[in-house]
């Protein structure tokens, strides 16, 4: 299938000069007008609101990112798509020929995989080739839109990668690994359907998944129902064994461990706690709440905000009055960065430090330089980890994907474990029992548990990782 290039043309009565100024500050422009980036700069990250028909100006949205590719101000800007397919959007400015300001073109190139995409959200899939004899399949559930979507991208990449790596070395006892990729969009409903078509239509017995725990409880309960094995890799809250279900992350009790004890004898003992409201923020400030008790502290205040939150103003308002010295987010995705940028423009990272529990490479990036600045997280992987493994993993990234692909954190890269952790296991085969296989997960998983979790502070360009 080619492309598609869907446009929208609108007349602006302003000058192009004017007209490119709005960009990211005036959505009456054009849709793209109201995109989030932190600097207008080739390479820059942006995301925007993509139309589902962009000719329709009343037509339904999805949260889509990219990065900046080509930027000729104020005549034109070119943003190469990540998520939640892969693709262009352009924005044309021109003189009206008669005068009177600007005619401002939007274009964006549809895929064959934006069309696979938009089919699978609304319940349809196209006709795809069953899996090759001698292939074992193995599902990836991600977040290629909604809040969490900044992970996406990556996580995609780092699966294929890991296949690839697993299939150039001879594969699973003899066979090809292929990983099927579906988009939760952030939304339980959505991933529990999409789990469902990963296993009935695609074939998949195993699922991997870095999903938020908004949507974990959902299709957990559904690998029981189905007899397949869910592999939960991020930051989580921990919970009961099951025999379908294996969790890789990081847990509350070790990420505050951490970090909060150094954080509060260098800054004072009154910490607020602040973020989403669902499962793991809510674990995770439980287990807060107790650890800073037990080092003398006190909670300032505690509270919650929907996933797509924009305006955090009252939480800011109410850190500010709470005198806190530290505060403990626990916001994720793209309301993390805007919780920070805010909390950056009312002065609140020069009156508290900020411990922020899923601050990953992407969140910051997408935060932008200054507002990031001065964020600590705690993570059992940073990109900026000085080894010659982690040195060797970088390049090959760089090397299939490009110097500009989306950066590495923990959340994505574990992914990437969890794929090569099931081809190492040895239960991986043809008839696997399902039991023998999450066994041998969790033997792995203990093991790896030995790695140390990393503090660090968001800088300039990335991560300043504390020493141990």
């Amino acid at each position: 299938m080619g492309n598609l290039v869907l446009t929208q043309q609108r007349h602006v009565p302003l000058l192009p000069g004017d007209v490119f100024a709005l960009l990211g500050s005036d959505g009456s422009a054009g849709w793209l007008f109201g995109a989030d980036y932190d600097a207008m700069r080739v390479g820059a990250l942006v995301r925007f609101d993509l139309p589902v028909n962009p000719a329709d100006p009343a037509s339904p949205t999805i949260e889509a990112t990219g990065r900046i590719a080509l930027l000729d101000p104020p005549r034109r800007i070119v943003i190469e798509q990540h998520a939640p397919w892969p693709g262009t959007v352009s924005c044309t400015m021109l003189p009206a020929k008669d005068g009177s300001g600007t005619t401002v073109r939007l274009g964006v190139e549809v895929p064959g995989d934006a069309v696979t995409w938009l089919l699978r959200q609304r319940g349809y899939d196209p006709i795809e080739e069953r899996a090759a004899p001698g292939t074992v399949r193995i599902g990836v559930l991600v977040s290629k839109s909604g809040p969490a979507s900044i992970f996406g991208a990556t996580t995609e990449k780092l699966a294929l990668m890991a296949a690839d790596e697993v299939n150039a070395d001879g594969g699973v006892h003899g066979r090809r690994v292929q990983v099927v990729v579906r988009d939760d969009a952030s939304v339980p409903d959505v991933g529990a359907e999409q789990f469902r078509r990963l296993v009935g239509l695609d074939g998949c017995r195993v699922v991997v998944t870095n999903c938020t725990s908004a949507v974990f409880p959902v299709i957990a309960k559904l690998a029981r129902r189905l007899g397949v094995l869910l592999v939960h890799t991020p930051i989580n809250e921990g919970g009961r064994y099951s025999p379908n279900v294996v969790r890789l992350g990081e847990r509350p009790s070790a990420q505050l461990r951490s970090a909060l004890p150094e954080l509060m004898k260098s800054t004072g003992g009154n910490v607020y706690l602040a973020g989403n409201d669902y499962i793991w923020p809510r674990v995770m400030n439980t287990t807060a709440r107790g650890l800073v008790e037990r080092l003398g502290g006190t909670v300032a205040g505690e509270r919650y905000k929907p996933m797509g939150t924009r305006d955090f103003s009252d939480v800011i308002e109410d850190i500010i009055a709470s005198r806190a010295d530290v505060v403990v987010s626990t916001f994720v995705g793209s309301d993390s960065a805007l919780f920070e940028r805010q909390s950056y423009s009312a002065g609140l990272r020069d009156r508290c430090r900020t411990l922020s529990m899923a601050y990953d490479e992407s969140t910051r990036e997408l935060t932008g330089g200054d507002p990031a600045r001065g964020v600590w997280a705690t993570f059992g992987y940073f990109q900026e980890v000085d080894s010659k493994h982690n040195k060797d993993f970088l390049r090959r990234y760089r090397e299939r994907f490009g110097a500009a692909a989306p950066p590495l954190s923990s959340i994505t890269e574990s992914v990437y474990q969890a794929i090569h952790m099931l081809a190492s296991s040895g239960a991986l085969t043809k008839d696997f029992v399902l039991s023998d296989l999450s066994s041998a997960l969790r033997t792995q998983w203990k093991a790896g548990k030995k790695r140390p979790l990393y503090l660090a502070e968001a800088v300039t360009g990335g991560f300043r990782i504390s020493p141990h």
